[in-house]
């Protein structure tokens, strides 16, 4: 069993105790520094106080998160390996979770999810040859592994030949989505690696394509149509997806679903397709737990194909948003489990966890420092606190007002931070002093 050592400071030893009960099956001690506040100590200060410490060879020693400085000091006065912890102390049973799901996946690869993601450019037809090709790089660094071309509905689309061999030149694999005619045959001439979409109504084009085609029902729910073109295909040998169709919220989604469902039970190797545009381009929610919920059923039908696009504002990011989900969700599936504390970059406005002292707790800090430095802390309310005062509230505006602040530059600095926790009390968001908030993957 490894030991290991945490390094605190002396105001949340007491808070670390406690959290460390709830911790089994490792071997912990604590080591309280003779400094108050745990995070500024730096990393040459703990080697100081650590060099002439007996019995370490063994541990393995952790320090707070927010400790500034290179390991490097530590682990040469002590001669033990040295990991950075959490930032908040009470994240340690998460952290000591993940690091044994860490080592578990050095033997896994989760990465290689099977499902591929289309990002359609939506308007493609009537967009210079830069702005596609800024718009195809921009999904590709998303995550994107085929980039669409969406054409218009009544009009063929020009350039379409010079457009996806560029493309093609640059090494991505191309779909256009097109009814017409002329476009699907220039696609494929250009060398198109997939076509969306194909009914009763055209299907006897996908005859005459080299490449692989998408199949949807003639009215968009009519799966009977369906099935009679996937044996056309299949008579004529040629490769096809399927796609059913998901329609939006409050018009169909569920009944879309089952068609999907019922599709992967009668035709269990078929290839399919979901599109999810209809669904996170048109509510008033944001994409990001949309995306994560679609990709998961996705991921449960054993779906090969996702495409999405981002023309609202509100769908801003879907790509990438998508690109985390298909990873958390096949990780989830590979290990069995529910896809929780596995990926937490699509946690943007709520975090993995919230603000963890009390007030009890916060006046037990209180009794230690000695200094006028101020401290703030976040959790119902806004707190503020040093050797003589200790303030709470709601809004910065009111906390601040209370404040003795004489120096323009420190009261600059309090208004920033209490400006950042009144942010961080009404979303529910964890605060840490001087760092910035959590935002999950818009901090990449």
């Amino acid at each position: 069993m490894e030991r290991y050592l945490l390094i605190t400071g002396l105001i949340a030893q007491r808070s670390l105790a406690k959290v460390i009960k709830g911790i089994s099956q490792i071997d912990l001690k604590i080591k309280a520094l003779p400094c108050t506040v745990a995070a500024l100590m730096s990393t040459e200060y703990i080697a100081r106080e650590l060099v002439s410490e007996e019995g370490l060879i063994d541990e393995v020693i952790i320090i707070p998160g927010l400790c500034q400085g290179s390991l490097q000091p530590i682990i040469e006065a002590t001669g033990c390996q040295v990991i950075r912890g959490p930032k908040d102390l009470f994240d340690l049973p998460l952290f000591f979770q993940s690091s044994q799901t860490e080592k578990k996946e050095q033997m896994n690869d989760y990465k290689n999810s099977p499902i591929k993601i289309l990002a359609e450019i939506v308007n493609a037809p009537r967009m210079s040859q830069k702005e596609i090709m800024e718009k195809a790089y921009y999904f590709i660094d998303s995550g994107a592994d085929i980039i669409d071309l969406g054409g218009d509905v009544n009009q063929p689309f020009p350039r379409l030949h010079k457009v996806i061999q560029e493309l093609k030149n640059e090494g991505f694999k191309v779909s256009i989505d097109s009814h017409q005619k002329e476009d699907i045959l220039e696609a494929n001439k250009a060398g198109a690696d997939l076509i969306l979409s194909f009914t009763s109504h055209n299907i006897k084009i996908a005859k005459d394509l080299d490449c692989k085609v998408v199949l949807i029902p003639d009215d968009c729910e009519n799966l009977d149509s369906l099935y009679r073109n996937m044996e056309k295909l299949e008579r004529w040998n040629i490769s096809y997806l399927v796609d059913p169709i998901l329609p939006p919220l409050t018009m169909g989604l569920a009944k879309g679903i089952g068609r999907y469902l019922s599709i992967r039970k009668k035709f269990p190797n078929s290839e399919m397709l979901m599109g999810l545009g209809n669904v996170t381009e048109l509510i008033d929610a944001d994409s990001t737990g949309i995306n994560a919920l679609l990709t998961g059923i996705a991921g449960e039908l054993g779906i090969n194909y996702i495409l999405t696009t981002e023309v609202s504002h509100r769908a801003r990011g879907a790509v990438r948003e998508i690109n985390l989900a298909r990873g958390l969700i096949h990780r989830a599936i590979m290990e069995d489990r529910v896809p929780k504390h596995l990926e937490e970059g699509l946690l943007t406005i709520k975090d993995p966890s919230g603000n963890s002292f009390g007030n009890k707790e916060l006046k037990e800090m209180q009794l230690v420092i000695r200094d006028k430095n101020y401290r703030i802390f976040v959790n119902d309310q806004i707190n503020i606190f040093n050797a003589k005062c200790f303030f709470q509230g709601t809004s910065a505006q009111d906390v601040f007002s209370k404040l003795d602040v004489d120096d323009p530059d420190h009261a600059f600095y309090l208004g920033r931070e209490l400006a950042k926790a009144e942010l961080a009390l009404q979303l529910g968001k964890k605060y840490v002093q001087d760092y910035p908030l959590r935002w999950g993957y818009f901090d990449k």
